[in-house]
């Protein structure tokens, strides 16, 4: 099971790193994480141009599309327990097509009937909400997590 969340974390860091942009640009792009005090700081990190890959209460982790604008709001490298995954089960809204859901990017664990029990980031939590999928956080922090449901 950890060695899941290591490939996944892992992949999803390849992904993130990958583009078509020149050298210079490419390494000025990439993951931070900015301390925040309320939902505020997250509303202006958007405005500037930031994904928000994971937030947590005290901090985000953002992909800046302009590290400039992420610079001057107090970003610093990343660790690697700062990408936390939740556990979410995932159902269908209106649309019922459970495999749009697993297109997002989602950490698939388990399927019953229409029913989805994944790890995600919260950027695709809010991937999944916006496509009308009804998903609930199990756990804030998805390697935590030693029961079964």
């Amino acid at each position: 099971m950890n060695q899941i969340y290591i490939i996944t974390t892992i992949l999803l860091l390849l992904c993130l790193a990958c583009g078509t942009e020149e050298p210079q640009q490419a390494q000025a792009v990439g993951l931070q994480k900015i301390a925040i005090e309320s939902q505020e700081d997250v509303d202006r990190l958007r405005d500037a141009g930031a994904e928000i890959i994971v937030q947590e209460d005290d901090y985000v982790i953002v992909r800046a599309k302009n590290m400039v604008q992420a610079r001057e709001l107090g970003g610093v490298p990343i660790e690697e327990s700062d990408l936390v995954q939740r556990l979410i089960r995932v159902t269908p809204g209106d649309s019922g097509d459970l495999q749009k859901a697993v297109d997002v990017g989602i950490d698939l664990w388990k399927v019953r009937d229409d029913t989805l029990i994944a790890r995600a980031f919260d950027i695709y939590i809010e991937k999944l909400r916006e496509l009308g999928f009804d998903v609930e956080i199990l756990a804030r922090d998805a390697s935590q997590w030693e029961g079964g449901q």
